[in-house]
């Protein structure tokens, strides 16, 4: 019970000081016997804090918060081509203009027409994406040719 306690009052301090920064939201935070990170997944096994510190998330627990990190560069969108799909660790490798190659993870959407699976992606395809924090996909807009007999 103590260590629950513990975990509520770190959980409400470190709120309540990033709450009044402000920053781009933070979508998890990792519980370890360590301490709490604030940040975001980076890939299935790890985590990159605020301070853009990367941790391996082993034995720890992620969950979602609403709070904010500090201010982070907000990158514009970005069109570039698919190089690879790691499907199982869910990270696209993306070639963006100027040649650059990025590896970033991708949570896939859990229902919604709106969002972009990777089993709709390949190799190849041209794609304007949204990187809202470094490692991390935000939203994927192909530019393939939609299903003709799909109907809304």
């Amino acid at each position: 019970m103590k260590k629950d306690q513990s975990l509520l009052m770190a959980l409400l301090i470190l709120s309540a000081v990033l709450f009044l920064a402000p920053g781009t939201m933070a979508e998890e935070i990792l519980v370890t016997k360590d301490g709490i990170h604030m940040g975001w997944v980076v890939s299935k096994d790890r985590f990159m804090t605020c301070r853009k510190m990367t941790i391996e998330i082993g034995e720890g627990s992620v969950e979602e918060i609403i709070d904010r990190c500090p201010t982070l560069e907000k990158v514009p969108p970005v069109k570039g081509l698919i190089e690879s799909i790691d499907t199982p660790n869910q990270i696209l490798s993306i070639r963006i203009e100027g040649g650059q190659i990025q590896e970033l993870f991708y949570f896939e959407p859990t229902g919604g027409y709106a969002k972009t699976r990777l089993k709709d992606l390949e190799k190849g395809d041209q794609i304007t994406i949204t990187i809202p924090v470094p490692g991390r996909l935000g939203s994927i807009r192909t530019e393939k040719k939609q299903d003709a007999k799909r109907l809304f």
